[in-house]
């Protein structure tokens, strides 16, 4: 017979005063449950260890932190009903007993984290202790929302009474189930609030207008039968609008899907929507600091051609995603990915399903598995924005015809030394021209993404040895730079670094590093060592990707290394990084050398005519700048070519007028 489990110590602390509590988990110490709180894992199953990360063992209930990815709610109450064999979940969470006021609600909220695998679950409550046969249910949620949803209960039937809650994840075979801000309180007669104020579009191209809708709750005791609310934008006049509710009225927690009559005018730049309560049943609001909601409109003054940008989670112990890239990959090859082209792919490598011991996971791949909260693999986002379900040509063409909201044009170079403890120095550049203002408090990152195209690992646990497009480093931790922007001003963003090179077949593969592999697609014959470089720029908290942009280096490995750090020197062996780009008046030609040489530099247009060139004649080793005056160069595209006695490195121009 299963135990009830007794969160870090027999409850001393119950909640047996009459009086209102609540409880958000944050305080606690993961995967361990508050001061007397029970769990009870009726059902005994094993859970599956794709899920190990939770520690949930033999526990019902953990709490996990989700700050990174979940600021809001940092720490939940989580359960799952995923199992090693699928099974009937039974996971009992039991609050502290506490005595309950007149007129009192219980509140929580839910969330299911994968739409195609809702967890439902019953909420019961019991007034004669804490055994599975003393409590009744109040409340069925046959599948949770994928979003997180409020609840509301009325508890007022056990007026006075002495207490216990339960929350049973009751689902079969589905996924994860979080809970969070438990309350229990007494409200005021009449009262509601905003839960949300949306529009149809966070960015949009030119002032216009757009219609304001979100999502209204009854908070009173007493029915609602109507309620006053309001919007402005950016401070200025309010427009208000009365809404009425069919009879009964709306109970305690019920929600109203609020739509105005009256569209909002955007102009260009940032535009804050604040949207209110100021009355419920034309009464004026009593409890006033949860009346209000913002969001935030974003106009840009054009849109642009857009490079799509496609990121997968996977891993070379994961079955369903060897099944997945063996169709993909040629689907992306096919589309000439990371080539300063329309598609762009970055693909983070986890560290799941067991054994987890895929060598390329690293930090950087976890901070962007903690951005998207992403549960599973394979999974894959489009623009930020979109799950991928089908990942085909389709869902790619889709992104490719979303508008872009900024102009980016990424450099690249990478030169090798034969000095292993130097290894590869990878010097990445982009110019951003974005086209709307956020000077303030911006949601914008950017992210600077180094890649290697390739590489083949024997040692995988599934039939996929060969990867391609893989994250090694990215700027920001993973989390990318944050950036205040304005309409039509260029900014440079830069990113360098030197890999180590080396092999990736050690049967215990070291995981946490930002090397590249050595390990060809073809390990009997040369093979280059390409890097690619990928950046984009991304709303935070939308998810929405503003514009991507790439390009790539190759460093070449000789047959006689191909298994050790060892590099030689690459045809592009001198770095050459061309700032601003696009540019306009003038561009700054920064070339790097190994050792003290003559550079020459030489302009060509589209023809191949040459229309500039430079003999700046011997320059020290190390970074060298050249000022290059473009004002006469009519607008279009040109090569930059720097030739030394050791090689030739060139780089794509873009002059705009």
């Amino acid at each position: 017979m299963k135990k009830q489990l007794l969160a870090i110590a027999l409850c001393t602390v119950a909640l047996t005063q009459a009086q209102t509590w609540s409880e958000n988990f944050n305080a606690t110490s993961a995967p361990g449950l508050p001061a007397g709180w029970m769990q009870n894992n009726v059902d005994g199953l094993t859970v599956n260890s794709s899920l190990s990360a939770y520690n949930f063992g033999t526990n019902a209930w953990v709490t996990r932190n989700f700050t990174a990815t979940d600021p809001q709610h940092a720490s939940s109450a989580v359960s799952t009903s995923w199992y090693s064999s699928a099974g009937i979940s039974n996971d009992w969470l039991i609050t502290p007993s506490f005595t309950v006021p007149a007129n009192a609600f219980l509140d929580f909220e839910a969330i299911a984290l994968d739409a195609s695998y809702p967890d439902g679950y019953l909420v019961k409550v019991s007034t004669t202790g804490t055994a599975v046969a003393n409590f009744t249910t109040i409340l069925t949620v046959a599948a949770e929302n994928d979003t997180w949803t409020p609840h509301g209960l009325s508890l007022n039937a056990y007026a006075g009474q002495t207490v216990n809650i339960a929350f049973v994840n009751n689902s079969n075979d589905m996924y994860i189930l979080l809970l969070d801000n438990v309350r229990v309180s007494v409200p005021p007669s009449n009262d509601g609030k905003v839960l949300s104020t949306n529009t149809n579009n966070r960015y949009m191209v030119g002032a216009g207008t757009q219609l304001i809708s979100g999502d209204f709750v009854s908070g009173g005791y007493s029915p609602a039968l109507n309620t006053v609310l309001n919007y402005n934008i950016n401070g200025g006049a309010v427009n208000s609008q009365t809404f009425n509710f069919s009879s009964p009225g709306l109970n305690y927690g019920q929600t109203y899907a609020y739509a105005f009559t009256a569209a909002g005018n955007f102009s260009l730049g940032t535009n804050r929507v604040k949207t209110w309560v100021s009355k419920v049943n034309g009464i004026n609001e009593v409890v006033t600091n949860n009346d209000t909601a913002y969001s935030y409109v974003y106009v840009a003054s054009t849109s642009t051609q857009r490079n799509a940008l496609v990121e997968e989670w996977t891993s070379s112990t994961c079955n369903p995603c060897a099944s997945l890239n063996q169709s993909f990959d040629p689907l992306l090859s096919n589309n000439n990915p990371n080539t300063g082209g329309t598609l762009n792919v970055i693909k983070y490598q986890v560290n799941w399903p067991a054994p987890g011991n895929d060598p390329s996971y690293n930090a950087h791949a976890l901070a962007r598995v903690k951005h998207y909260n992403i549960n599973f693999a394979p999974d894959g986002y489009a623009n930020g924005t979109y799950e991928m379900n089908n990942f085909d040509q389709a869902e790619l063409d889709a992104a490719k015809n979303d508008p872009a909201y900024a102009d980016i044009t990424a450099t690249l170079s990478a030169f090798g030394s034969t000095n292993a403890a130097v290894g590869t120095t990878v010097i990445a550049s982009s110019t951003i021209i974005p086209y709307v203002s956020i000077p303030a408090n911006s949601p914008l990152r950017v992210h600077q993404v180094l890649l290697q195209n390739s590489y083949h690992y024997a040692a995988s646990t599934t039939s996929q040895d060969d990867y391609h497009h893989v994250m090694r480093k990215m700027t920001g931790n993973g989390w990318g730079t944050p950036v205040n922007v304005t309409d039509g001003v260029a900014f440079t963003a830069t990113f360098s670094n030197v890999f180590s090179a080396g092999a990736v077949d050690p049967s215990t593969p070291a995981q946490m590093s930002f090397n590249v592999w050595t390990n060809t697609l073809n390990p009997l014959a040369p093979k280059d060592i390409v890097y690619e470089y990928v950046v984009f720029v991304q709303d935070t908290i939308s998810n929405d990707v503003l514009q991507s942009a790439s390009w790539f280096a190759t460093v070449s490995v000789p047959a006689a290394t191909v298994s050790t750090v060892g590099l030689k020197e690459s045809s592009n062996a001198n770095a050459l990084i061309v700032s601003p780009n696009p540019a306009q008046a003038f561009v700054q030609v920064s070339v790097q050398l190994n050792n003290s040489s003559d550079v020459k530099l030489s302009v060509y247009d589209m023809n191949g005519k040459l229309v500039y060139e430079n003999k700046a004649g011997q320059l020290p080793a190390g970074f060298n700048s050249i000022q290059i005056n473009t004002a006469d160069f009519a607008a279009g595209v040109y090569t930059i070519e720097s030739e030394t006695p050791q090689g030739q490195s060139r780089q794509k121009l873009v002059i705009q007028k």
